[in-house]
């Protein structure tokens, strides 16, 4: 494992030199001539040099930025399962899947041997927590979907749906979809509301008429275009049962978990998928906290590699695409008081994940993001140049890993916000050269109709719109 570090230590050794100088002469020391790599790479090492040059300017050294988990999200080692009553010394924690109550494998509605339990298999679809009540605008009136069944991934005990692929191409990668909170693996199949049913979306004040016919959405047309795709599940069903729930402004009514009930759960099933197929790439598409729950599972994966733990995965040599719709990089509007101050007021797993997230309108660093962005972006985009990550070269084996954020277009920038939860400042990585950021109109709603009569349809909007499936497609074949 190399850790000559390029930035610092190289913008001092070639004083006087310009950025791709620097560059050139990192490559040199590779063995690897510029013109045998692409334009885009190219790029992406230019904005590492000019970045790592901005943040040396600052009087930050990268060698000494720590990119272990933060200390107030240290691993919980009590043996004693998280409940109602212990649930502070669990939320905001990362849990080891050996002791941690969202990692079953019970009651899974797309379970096909699942008979008996309180949402037993009907057709392995679109009967979870959003789409069976007719609160929220169920039971679904969609049909055709994807076929699909429990996961079994040899090493992985937690719960993911993998949709039936009778003719996959093995030269595509593998697709891991990672939903967001309050969700599950159904946010990623088509939906349509029963007919009559009026969209719910006055709080967002925004308008549109809900679907009469249903869409595919990504679940089905990935396996239309021969991927294998496994959603991963984070049984957010569960949550209620172990913190308390009576309310959503102090407690945890709406299901809601953090980054360390969520990133372990998809740490392993990744460390499975690529240890099982360790000659397939590996590509990632997440929504909403399934955007840094993505990275963050990426970051630990390299943190235990590069620190020499036993049976530990480097991710970047297998990852070809990591794909964000609509996620908090940088800040979210439920930190801020218009939304309730849940970072300040809400001891739960509701408040725990605001907290690392921060602020979407006055946004400064949080501890969760530290190590995860690094100073200034620098580290957000790891293997982007297929050399560099988290400030050291030689990291990637040579595997040039593609970003790409999506995220619905600011009605006015900075300061009036069409997502209810982000924005464009709050998803982009500032890292233009080593990733796409690319923004969808005003219109792109999610028109499905999907969570809860389409409360939020404009976050959806990045991975549930027809706009942003495009998106999604297309850059999954690049």
């Amino acid at each position: 494992m190399a850790t000559r570090h390029v930035g610092i230590r190289a913008v001092a050794a070639v004083l006087g030199l310009s950025g791709i100088a620097c560059i050139h002469q990192d490559w040199e020391a590779d063995g690897v001539k510029p013109d045998e790599v692409s334009a885009e790479v190219v790029a992406c090492r230019e904005r590492i040099a000019a970045k790592t040059a901005e943040v040396a300017a600052a009087g930050i050294n990268i060698d000494t930025w720590p990119i272990t988990d933060a200390t107030r999200m240290r691993e919980i080692t009590t043996p004693e399962p998280q409940n109602q009553q212990n649930f502070q010394e669990y939320d905001g924690h990362y849990r080891p899947l050996t002791n941690h109550p969202g990692c079953t494998v019970t009651n899974l509605y797309y379970d096909k041997s699942n008979t008996t339990g309180s949402t037993p298999y009907k057709d392995g679809n679109n009967d979870g927590k959003w789409t069976g009540n007719s609160a929220f605008g169920g039971p679904n009136a969609a049909t055709g979907f994807a076929d699909g069944n429990l996961a079994r991934i040899p090493g992985y005990p937690c719960a993911a749906k993998e949709y039936t692929q009778n003719n996959e191409d093995t030269t595509k990668p593998i697709v891991i979809l990672v939903h967001g909170n309050s969700t599950r693996p159904h946010s990623w199949e088509k939906f349509m509301l029963q007919p009559g049913t009026p969209v719910e979306t006055a709080y967002e004040n925004v308008q549109f008429t809900a679907d009469t016919t249903a869409r595919n959405q990504l679940a089905e047309t990935l396996i239309a275009q021969r991927y294998r795709v496994i959603a991963v599940d984070f049984r957010t069903d569960l949550v209620t049962s172990i913190d308390p729930s009576a309310n959503s402004a102090t407690q945890n009514s709406s299901g809601n978990i953090d980054h360390g009930w969520a990133t372990p759960i998809l740490q392993g099933l990744l460390k499975a998928v690529m240890r099982d197929q360790p000659n397939r790439k590996v590509a990632l598409i997440g929504h909403s906290l399934g955007v840094t729950v993505a990275r963050d599972a990426l970051r630990r994966m390299y943190v235990e590699w590069s620190t020499g733990r036993a049976g530990a995965i480097n991710p970047f040599p297998q990852v070809s695409h990591v794909i964000l719709g609509s996620g908090a990089n940088h800040g979210v509007s439920t930190y801020d008081p218009a939304m309730g101050s849940l970072c300040q007021n809400n001891p739960t797993m509701r408040g725990t994940i605001v907290c690392e997230m921060g602020s979407r309108s006055n946004y400064t660093q949080t501890y969760f993001h530290a190590p995860l962005n690094g100073p200034r972006d620098l580290f957000a985009t790891p293997c982007a140049d297929g050399d560099y990550a988290f400030g050291r070269t030689g990291q990637c084996g040579g595997n040039v890993v593609k970003y790409y954020t999506i995220t619905m277009t600011d009605k006015e920038r900075g300061t009036n916000y069409q997502d209810l939860y982000v924005s464009e400042a709050a998803s982009r990585i500032d890292m233009d050269g080593c990733v796409k950021n690319t923004l969808t109109t005003l219109n792109d709603y999610d028109t499905s109709g999907y969570f809860s009569k389409g409360f939020i349809a404009n976050h959806f909007g990045s991975v549930r719109s027809a706009a942003g499936l495009d998106l999604m497609m297309r850059y999954l074949a690049e």
